[in-house]
């Protein structure tokens, strides 16, 4: 079989608009998903019983319902538009997996550790924030570096409410010119580019907390 990547070239604008959608996408959600995400895990790893039980339910609703019926329930349903109900979904669905991250990484630091700085006069508020998150905060970002990741590739279902991402625009070229495999391969670099560049940000952030820390 006979690769023809001059396909690519003439359907780069395509390629490259889609390209841009997934990473406007991805970076809205990461952010969306660790804002939510981290108050949710906070409030379950250090909240009273009621909180801990609200919030326990909302991690497990959210982790067994999958991303395609929260994004249909958005749009079809509740008649959000497309782009807006995407992200949503992508934000309500890893906001509970980062909850459990957070949560884990908050249970992860000896509650010694809270208990010397209210001893040194410090508030709980800022015991929570000057000691126990920092600590936290490097247990953290392996898992939470994987959960970024996992966004990028979830962001590829807003396709189905036609919104025009990476993967949709890979489909189009395979239709129009039946060059599938160079249309995925192209794809899968940009999509491997994009978890890469994720993952080397993060690596720069634990360097950041572990020189902090020395």
């Amino acid at each position: 079989m006979t690769l023809d990547w001059h396909v690519i070239w003439e359907y780069r604008s395509d390629l490259l608009q889609g390209f841009v959608l997934t990473l406007q996408l991805s970076l809205v959600a990461i952010a969306g998903a660790s804002l939510l995400g981290t108050l949710v895990g906070c409030l379950r790893a250090s909240g009273g019983f009621l909180a801990r039980r609200l919030t326990a339910l909302y991690v497990e609703l959210l982790r067994n319902i999958p991303i395609v019926v929260k994004l249909f329930l958005a749009h079809f349903i509740l008649g959000i538009d497309a782009l807006p109900a995407g992200i949503a979904a992508l934000i309500l669905h890893q906001s509970a997996y980062v909850a459990d991250v957070t949560a884990a990484g908050l249970r992860s630091v000896p509650s010694g550790q809270a208990d010397a700085a209210l001893a040194l006069g410090l508030s709980r508020r800022r015991s929570f924030s000057l000691v126990v998150l920092p600590q936290a905060a490097r247990a953290m970002i392996p898992p939470l570096t994987t959960q970024y990741t996992q966004i990028v590739k979830n962001s590829s279902v807003v396709m189905l409410v036609a919104l025009q991402e990476l993967t949709f625009m890979t489909q189009r070229v395979e239709h129009e010119t039946f060059r599938g495999l160079e249309a995925a391969t192209t794809a899968t670099i940009l999509y491997a580019a994009l978890a890469l560049a994720i993952a080397a940000a993060m690596a720069s952030v634990e360097r950041a907390l572990e020189r902090r820390a020395a």
